[in-house]
């Protein structure tokens, strides 16, 4: 322990910390138009590796699930905090009565293997087609397998990869925005001596 004593709390509650915040985009198409839609996400992770596939949960009954249900793809791109009051605004407003796009100014990009925009100011963008949902009693989890992933240039380091110090990665931590901090040191330094 850290010193201190360990209490108790009276009910049970999730501290799970931190959980990424994403932005998730659908497009419905119907004979009325086409509808394209933002909605942010902190109950997010990697569900496998091979394929890659993520998990993004949703309340249900809401808007984006029900387009996800019908088109059974999505998109996830990743904001950096600099989009932080575009993210908040989209959690706002409901999705089937806004273009949160036009709210936001956020700008769209069409993707490369699926029918739905993608954010050009999110530096990562992943599009995911609907592998299952499983459904619980607050929250559907849709699983989706990552069939394309765009990275601004901006974003890459000199090795090809996603530098995360530039993305400055959003957090969400009971009821507040964070971001990541600072990088501590490589995975398994203790085995590799790095």
């Amino acid at each position: 322990m850290s010193g201190g004593s360990m209490a108790v709390l009276k009910r049970v509650k999730n501290f799970l910390a931190p959980l990424p915040v994403v932005l998730v985009t659908t497009r419905l198409k119907q004979k009325s138009g086409v509808s394209d839609n933002i909605i942010p996400i902190s109950w997010t992770g990697i569900v496998e590796s091979a394929p890659h596939m993520v998990n993004i949960n949703i309340s249900r009954g809401k808007y984006s699930g029900k387009v996800i249900r019908k088109t059974r793809e999505f998109a996830i791109a990743i904001p950096g905090a600099k989009n932080l009051k575009e993210v908040d605004i989209c959690g706002t407003v409901h999705g089937d009565k806004t273009d949160k796009f036009e709210l936001t100014g956020l700008e769209k990009f069409e993707a490369a293997e699926i029918d739905v925009p993608l954010i050009k100011q999110c530096p990562i963008n992943m599009e995911c087609r609907l592998e299952n949902i499983v459904s619980f009693k607050s929250h559907d989890m849709y699983i989706g397998r990552i069939v394309s992933t765009h990275i601004d240039d901006d974003y890459i380091d000199k090795d090809g990869e996603p530098d995360f110090k530039k993305i400055d990665i959003l957090c969400y931590v009971n009821g507040d925005y964070w971001t990541m901090g600072k990088r501590v040191v490589k995975l398994f330094f203790t085995r590799t001596g790095k």
